[in-house]
């Protein structure tokens, strides 16, 4: 008998031996974050936790924050991904989780998306493959993944209820084809099923979507877990082939679950096969043994930031140099522009948010990075924050003559502050998405003191916004109470789902005082969420002198100027409001290049924005939320150390009006997909649209050349190998992608120009040339027939376009499929 095989009749005895209570309890979270236990028989709780871009912890401790979905996609490198995936699977050993809800591989079909910077790209091979090594990457150390949102999850915008209206071909071949490569490919351990409806039916209730395509089509043998809250109806979801309720106690399954058995609604069989599916992910992450003999997790590690600042370092994307202003080796003085060089975003808002160990800006990266020869100038010029941002660490003390930056903290397993602390020390991070629960072991109810002081960096009005989940706040500095339990509250709904109190106030601060501060945040045992408190402290801080940052651009010999929205402004819940940045960036861009035209613009935002100005600008790279070691990877680039690789995984348009969704986003309850196949770089090649930066584009210090393609002109019996060569003709060593293109003339559907079928990314040293290989499989020659409802590979003749982007293909290489 082989492993398989004894696994199930293990699994099934195990089944055997539960009664009906307790298979009814295994289907729905016993919290937040945990599956109950089954003592009697030796059935561990699992606990699963966020997020993508790193390990999001239930007590808001410190994780290594990797670079965002985006930025992972835009290295092209699936080894590097495969190893931050297996680096956040052993921070999450560290922190005992069993799950990583985790990647997200939804299309950017808008560019409004909220949540675009957490997914891949805007092309499902693209997305399939770096999914792939992201999920072989986490499970190879024994930590389970859950690959979501399933399924055409594309806006933030009415997500809870709004129907995505696609027909099968469409969902086919672009928002299920990266799903359906990672189902067969990596074998996620779950699948999250989305909030939304898929043609009219809500994702965790749709039988033709889980249990037909899913686990019937793929043979996804896995879990199916709703999207926290996203549940609807008991029979419905039961029946339609969802096996897990988060969070708990349950309010869909449990007792009703029970009734719906009684009652005939559900039968037994259907129970046992959800049961079943529960008990193998418990046994694949070790909870079935004695012991769960899992691996030795390590957070928080050198190693792993070496890798963060390596993921962000590969997908820095150089746009555009002009008079190769980069990289900077001669100048004797830059000026650096913008608050975001000195505390950059890292990372998206919401769900995916993780609490750095550490935060490396630019502005520090390049002045260690620059010898002393080199004169360093930094001005913020500009508020580039849409929302008031969390409050930077370093304003805050301990006490006063402490070198630590942040508050002494205080937890107490109570609401009134009574007793010894629990868990003290000094917290420097005040965007708090789940975070007490050391405080709320043996009792919901718990307290919290923040106490310090505060010294500013400017004189003047300091705006203060302080969201909670618990109902009573209080905030003291300068022995003036700006908030407390009578203050006024406004009410800010969280992903759409959860209701946070909000209050506001404001303070007049005088630059480099110390004023004392104390912050105190109760939390009653009514209304806990025990591992999901949140808390956040946002600090407006007064305008910035825009006549100095004027003045060092005009005596620079190259300004650096850091553009974006700011980290609160891609979030979970919400999509962009514009695709413009804030016009007072612009305006002062305007004013800086007017003074000085060697300017290096940095963007710093998780996908495309608008640039009415980018023929102003010679030299123009995409930074990303590149992850709390980015500002390293971001120096390097600039000083020359890092030739940047990356490439694009989405199209940039020249103005929003021209992407594919432009006439059908947002929609109302039912939201039309009326491109339908043409999504991204489809639309643009099938209008003869120019963008502004197209898909795949990214260019190098170095020079590289595609020069022939060769290899066997059939697609017989079901692959095809190309042997491409490519060639470094430049002075420094690189990095290049190779990008393979496959057009479709053996059918007379209506069919996209051309569509990405097979990339590698290569070393190449100054003057070298290299034969490397891209294999195209039979699926990349394939249309989905909806007469007869499988894959198609017509026989005829097919064209493959090899080159550096979706616009730069200098080598076709034709291929025949046979008849027959």
């Amino acid at each position: 008998m082989n492993e398989a095989a004894r696994t199930t009749d293990r699994l099934s005895e195990l089944l055997a031996e539960l009664t009906r209570e307790e298979k009814i309890s295994l289907l729905s979270g016993q919290d937040f974050w945990t599956l109950p236990a089954i003592e009697r028989l030796g059935i561990a709780s699992l606990r699963m936790s966020d997020g993508p871009t790193g390990l999001r912890s239930v007590n808001s401790e410190p994780a290594v924050v990797f670079p965002v979905g985006s930025a992972l996609a835009a290295t092209w490198n699936t080894e590097l991904v495969h190893e931050v995936g297996a680096a956040i699977g052993r921070e999450a050993l560290a922190h005992d989780v069993d799950v990583l809800l985790a990647p997200g591989v939804n299309i950017q079909r808008t560019p409004l998306g909220g949540r675009n910077f957490e997914y891949f790209s805007e092309d499902p091979f693209l997305t399939g493959v770096t999914g792939c090594a992201f999920v072989k990457g986490v499970q190879s150390v024994g930590v389970g993944t859950s690959v979501k949102h399933f399924a055409a999850n594309n806006q933030e915008h009415n997500r809870m209820s709004s129907s995505s209206d696609v027909d099968e071909r469409t969902l086919r071949e672009v928002y299920l084809a990266a799903f359906e490569l990672i189902v067969r490919e990596a074998k996620p351990w779950t699948v999250m099923a989305s909030y939304n409806r898929v043609n009219g039916v809500f994702a965790c209730e749709n039988h033709w979507l889980l249990n037909e395509v899913l686990k019937g089509e793929w043979g996804f043998d896995g879990v199916v877990v709703s999207d926290w809250m996203g549940a609807k109806e008991t029979v419905a979801s039961a029946q339609g082939g969802l096996d897990l309720e988060m969070p708990g106690p349950p309010r869909i399954y449990g007792q009703n679950l029970g009734k719906a058995l009684d009652n005939g609604q559900i039968d037994e069989p259907t129970l046992d096969d959800h049961v079943l599916r529960v008990l193998r992910l418990i046994e694949r992450c070790g909870g079935l043994e004695p012991t769960k003999n899992k691996l030795q997790g390590e957070t928080c590690t050198a190693m792993h930031r070496d890798l963060a600042r390596s993921a962000a370092a590969e997908s820095l994307v150089l746009l555009k140099n002009e008079r190769r202003l980069l990289p900077i080796e001669s100048a004797a003085s830059i000026a650096v522009i913008g608050g975001l060089a000195d505390r950059p975003a890292i990372q998206g808002g919401g769900s995916s948010q993780v609490t750095p160990d550490r935060l490396v800006s630019p502005l520090e990266a390049l002045r260690e990075e620059f010898s002393s020869d080199v004169a360093i100038s930094y001005e913020r010029g500009v508020d580039h924050d849409e929302k008031p941002p969390i409050i930077d660490g370093r304003l805050l003390k301990p006490s006063l003559d402490s070198d630590e930056a942040g508050l002494a903290f205080r937890y107490f397993d109570n609401a009134d502050f009574s007793g010894d602390a629990v868990d003290e020390g000094v917290d420097w991070r005040f965007a708090k998405l789940g975070f007490g629960a050391k405080a709320q072991l043996h009792d919901p109810s718990f307290s919290v003191e923040w106490s310090g002081v505060i010294i500013p960096r400017y004189s003047g009005e300091h705006e203060i916004t302080l969201t909670h989940s618990n109902p009573d706040v209080e905030l003291v500095i300068d022995s003036k109470t700006l908030v407390a339990d009578e203050s006024p509250r406004e009410t800010e709904l969280l992903f759409m789902i959860l209701a946070l109190n909000k209050r506001s106030a404001s303070i007049t601060l005088e630059k480099g005082r110390a004023y004392p501060i104390t912050l105190r945040y109760r939390q009653p045992a009514e209304g806990a969420l025990a591992g999901f408190n949140i808390f956040n402290f946002a600090l407006r801080e007064p305008e910035p002198d825009r006549g100095r940052a004027l003045d060092i651009a005009s005596d620079a010999d190259v300004v650096l100027f850091f553009m974006g929205a700011g980290a609160q402004s891609e979030t979970e819940g919400e999509d962009r409001s514009s695709m413009r940045l804030p016009k007072s960036q612009e305006d002062l861009l305007d004013d800086v290049l007017s003074r000085n035209p060697n300017t290096v613009v940095i963007l710093n935002s998780g996908g495309p924005v608008e640039m009415p100005w980018a023929d102003r600008v010679a030299t123009i790279a995409q930074a990303w939320l590149p992850g709390q070691e980015g500002g390293g990877a971001i120096a390097k680039m600039i000083a020359g150390e890092v030739n940047p690789s990356g490439k694009l995984p989405m199209t940039y348009p020249k103005k929003y009006n021209d992407n594919p969704s432009f006439l059908h986003y947002p929609g109302g309850s039912r939201v039309r997909y009326g491109e339908g196949l043409f999504v991204g770089y489809r639309h643009y090649d099938a209008l003869e649209l120019e963008p502004l930066f197209p898909f795949g584009h990214g260019l190098s210090y170095t020079e590289f050349a595609i020069e022939r393609a060769t290899g066997e002109p059939v697609l017989e019996p079901d692959h095809v190998t190309l042997r491409v060569a490519v060639t470094n003709r430049g002075k420094r060593t690189g990095q290049h992608v190779v990008q393979a293109y496959v057009e479709d003339l053996a059918t007379a559907e209506t069919k996209p120009a051309r569509q990405l079928k097979a990339f590698t990314k290569v070393v190449l040293q100054p003057d070298e040339t290299k034969e490397i290989e891209l294999t195209l499989n039979a699926r990349a020659f394939s249309h989905w027939d909806v007469d007869n409802a499988a894959w198609r590979t017509a026989s005829g003749i097919y064209r493959i376009h090899v080159g550096s982007s979706s616009r730069d293909l200098p080598v076709v290489f034709e291929i025949e499929r046979p008849e027959g």
